[in-house]
């Protein structure tokens, strides 16, 4: 009978040592760690500016360095001539795509050759630029939408 009950013993301990190494082995990692909050991601509210360069020669259309331009309210476009370009240029919209609906003018230089504009409210604009201030022939369109 002693025997039986030493065998009962050496179960249970058996038991409870496998038990322990099976918990072991599956944990990883032991120590408790309070665990720290992540920052809430802080929305870009930086706004970038565009710069749109215009360039055009004697006989071929306006170049644009960028066109269907998308901006959010309160950006600035500005509007530059390439270097060396010393020739007026005109800027002009109307109707539909009135670019006054969505941009306001803040600057134009004397010599009439760089515009900025910032972006008032949602919508389409679409701005004429004119060579020489007159040929509209070789005039192109910069389209612009505000969101």
């Amino acid at each position: 009978m002693k025997k039986i009950h030493h065998v009962k013993w050496t179960g249970l301990f058996v038991g409870i040592l496998l038990t322990t190494i099976l918990y072991v082995a599956g944990c990883t990692n032991l120590t408790p760690v309070d665990p720290q909050p992540n920052p809430p991601a802080k929305p870009s509210t930086e706004v970038t500016d565009l710069k749109v360069t215009y360039n055009y020669n004697d006989t071929d259309k306006v170049q644009l360095s960028a066109n269907n331009l998308v901006l959010k309210v309160g950006q600035k476009l500005t509007l530059v001539p390439a270097p060396g370009l010393t020739k007026n240029t005109r800027f002009v919209s109307s109707g539909e795509y009135f670019i006054g609906n969505v941009m306001k003018q803040e600057t134009m230089d004397k010599d009439g050759t760089k515009a900025v504009f910032t972006a008032i409210k949602p919508g389409k604009g679409v701005l004429q630029i004119i060579p020489n201030t007159n040929e509209t022939a070789r005039a192109a369109d910069l389209s612009i939408t505000v969101q």
